[in-house]
Formats: C-alpha cells, structure tokens, sequence
C-alpha cells in the first residue's frame, strides 16, 4: 500500500482528490491502491519530566537542571485516536510519501511519527507551495528522496528539544524562587515568550515614564527668484534633549 501522510484533513481531502483516493474510512481516504491519512497538527509532543523519572513531578532546586539523556515523545490524548489510525496505517504501508506542509514544522509532525511507529520503508517527499489542483499534480510529478528535507527536521528538532529544555528548567527555578519569596503561582518561562514579554513591558514602561515637553518647529518661507516655498529646520543630533 503507498501511505500519504498529511499534516491536516483538509490538506488530505485536496491530495486525494487529485489521486483518485475518495473512498472515505476512519481516518483516512483511499482509492487504486493509494491511502492518504492525516495528523491534526502534532499528533505527538515531548514527554514530561516526570515521564522520566516520577521524583521529578515534585519541583525543587535539587533537580535541577533536567537534561534527559535520551529524548522521548507520548502521543496527545486530544488526538489520541487519528495516531492510531496512523500508526495501523504505517504498519501496512510499502511505501510513504510525508505531504504534510513544507516546511520545518511539517517535516517535524510527521517524521515524529514515523520515528514512533517504527516505519521503516522507504519515504518520499511532497513538497508543496500551495493546493490548489495545478500545483498539486505538479508537486505530485516532482517527489523527491526523503533525504532532501531531513535537515530541516533536524532543525525543527533542535528548536523543539531548545524550547523544552529551556521552558521545563526555568519555569521550575522561577516558581521555587518565587514560592520562597511568597508568590504561590507559577512563573512560566518561554525561550520566546519571555523575550517577547520582556519588549511589551518595557515599551509599557516607556509609556508611563512619558513626561510632555514643550515642542517647537521652526518653518521658513523661502525663495530665490521663482516661487515662495516653505521649510522646516531640522536641528542636527545632539542639539536637542
């Protein structure tokens, strides 16, 4: 069976469409010998640190930093069923196509789940831009070696496996900190979060701080033989507070 793999039911519905696979199952569509399925965004996430070690759902300094040796993934309770519409799907297939979006993101959802189920056949790669039928059946006439776009799932991992690293061990040394200083909420901590946070504030900040001053502009009217025009001096840096 050849196995395509998308990233949404839409994107699913357009793909098989294209292929003939219209007999609608659980989960999936096929048709001539194809079989497109779907994730619905992450199927899989990291693990939490308690899945490593249970003494790790307690927070304290002692434990800290939580670095795992080696990585794991669960399965998303909300969209448990389609991955095991997917994973019995993986476990039939000769052949996979990953149609999920091209992107980093795309090749992360679905090589995710190919690493889990423990596929090992061979994999090609449909790298699509839009889905509109005449891209489709051009992207469709272009697969390319699954090897072509690993990097970017490598990428997409370290960003993944960066955020984790940095979301679990900060947000739990500043919510022991701030528990022994009387703060009994969580203090979440995000590798982009908190910088983006950290711009709002300070801009937030700037606003309060916003004194008015006085302004002045000087404008002139000038002329040299033809027709009067106006302008304004614009003091050079340094000449104004």
């Amino acid at each position: 069976m050849r196995l395509f793999l998308c990233e949404k039911p839409s994107q699913g519905k357009d793909i098989g469409r294209i292929l003939g696979a219209t007999q609608r199952g659980e989960g999936c569509l096929s048709g001539s010998g194809i079989t497109v399925t779907w994730c619905i965004g992450h199927l899989v996430e990291a693990a939490a640190p308690e899945v490593y070690d249970a003494a790790l759902k307690r927070w304290s300094l002692e434990q800290l930093p939580i670095i795992p040796q080696h990585w794991r993934v669960e399965v998303k309770s909300k969209t448990a069923t389609q991955f095991k519409v997917v994973k019995a799907l993986l476990a039939k297939a000769t052949h996979l196509v990953i149609a999920t979006d091209a992107d980093r993101e795309g090749e992360l959802i679905a090589r995710e789940i190919i690493d889990l189920c423990g596929y090992r056949g061979p994999i090609e790669r449909l790298w699509l831009s839009a889905l509109n039928d005449a891209s489709i059946r051009t992207a469709l006439g272009k697969l390319q070696p699954s090897s072509d776009t690993l990097p970017m799932y490598y990428s997409a991992l370290a960003r993944s496996r960066a955020d984790w690293l940095v979301g679990m061990n900060l947000s739990r040394l500043f919510t022991v900190l701030g528990r022994q200083a009387g703060y009994d909420g969580v203090l979440s901590v995000g590798r982009v979060q908190t910088p983006t946070l950290k711009l709002v504030v300070d801009r937030d900040r700037e606003i309060a701080a916003f004194r008015s001053v006085p302004f002045w502009a000087i404008d002139v009217s000038l002329s040299a033989g033809g027709p009067a025009f106006s302008a304004q001096w614009v003091p050079p840096d340094g000449c104004t507070d």
